[in-house]
């Protein structure tokens, strides 16, 4: 099953807000007088990886995208030398993925127009 072109376009239309954004950061560490820490906004190209991804993650509204291009565009957005393996080993392996059989059962029924969907198993 293909991902929806329309919720496509709106996945990196909203992309491209949220890197135009700046986000909090606590910066600072417990060292300093006062604790140290505060909050501070930082443009997108300043954030961690990892809170790239985060955020993409949980920002966008990822329905009607399949999770093969999910992870494809998340690791178009990010670097993922900069993230944990255990974040790039599952997005390289879903964006790797093949088509699960059902999917391809489905794509199949639908391009035969649905012709073998009302037909019970003959024995």
């Amino acid at each position: 099953m293909a991902s929806d072109p329309k919720q496509l376009k709106q996945v990196y239309q909203h992309i491209q807000r949220i890197k135009s954004g700046d986000y909090p950061v606590i910066m600072g560490n417990s060292a300093e007088n006062n604790g140290g820490y505060r909050i501070v906004d930082r443009p997108w190209q300043e954030l961690p990886e990892p809170s790239k991804l985060a955020i993409l993650q949980d920002a966008v509204d990822w329905s009607g995208i399949t999770n093969k291009d999910q992870a494809t565009i998340l690791l178009s957005e990010i670097d993922p030398g900069k993230i944990s393996d255990s974040q790039r080993s599952r997005l390289i392996d879903t964006a790797a993925a093949q088509s699960s059989y059902k999917e391809m059962l489905q794509e199949a029924a639908s391009r035969a127009g649905g012709e073998d969907q009302g037909r019970g198993m003959e024995r």
